[in-house]
């Protein structure tokens, strides 16, 4: 299991830095917009309403889910949650306008990552139309 955790930045985050997050022409990492998501609940229809005038943005965003999925499936959870964390790190470092949504990276005890464990589960192992 992962001993990691993204840690939001709430302070910095309002509706212009959301629009220009969901605008970025990459994946949008899983784990950002959930921190996202706290602030604007919409944040998902706001990128989904995106793929209409920009297509190609909606396979950016399905490279996290498959790579997840697959590993999930392999039952190689650790991986997937790390995969997910270090994906949006990476995300940060090419985009380091948004890295101000994030204080940093701490560690987890074993419950938060059963209950991070058990939430990215369910979503990809449900429906793999995340967005």
């Amino acid at each position: 299991m992962s001993k990691r955790n993204i840690v939001a930045n709430w302070d910095v985050i309002d509706e212009d830095f959301i629009n220009d997050f969901i605008n970025v022409p990459d994946g949008l990492p899983i784990l950002l917009m959930n921190i996202l998501d706290e602030f604007d609940e919409d944040i998902e229809l706001k990128r989904f309403n995106i793929y209409k005038i920009r297509p190609e943005f909606e396979e950016f965003d399905k490279y996290e889910i498959s790579i997840t999925s697959n590993l999930l499936k392999e039952g190689k959870f650790s991986e997937a949650e790390e995969f997910q964390i270090d994906y949006a790190l990476e995300f940060l470092e090419k985009y380091p306008q948004f890295s101000s949504m994030v204080k940093g990276v701490e560690s987890a005890d074993h419950n938060d990552i059963k209950i991070a464990l058990s939430s990215i589960k369910e979503a990809f192992l449900g429906d793999l139309d995340y967005f």
